[in-house]
């Protein structure tokens, strides 16, 4: 990240997928004790941490404007007004 390496995006994106293990640990957890601490582990660390990572891959998304090739037609090309 600190370097704006372009793939900073699939990692964050991969990492977001604790969401699903969150859900998955708290839907297949025995009632009691094993219930409560994914239920902990889930609110406290797993969702925080896919929050967080949703985010950073959302901001490091390439931005359609920046990376626009330059048109070829030449209109963008500025004329001198001195000849």
């Amino acid at each position: 990240m600190l370097r704006r390496d372009p793939r900073r995006c699939l990692t964050a994106t991969a990492t977001a997928a604790l969401l699903v293990d969150a859900w998955f640990d708290v839907t297949t957890s025995q009632p009691g004790p094993e219930l409560a601490t994914a239920v902990a582990m889930a609110v406290c660390a797993e969702l925080p941490m896919a929050a967080l990572c949703t985010v950073l891959a959302v901001r490091a998304l390439p931005s359609r404007t920046r990376d626009k090739a330059p048109d070829t037609d030449g209109s963008d090309l500025q004329v001198s007004a001195a000849t």
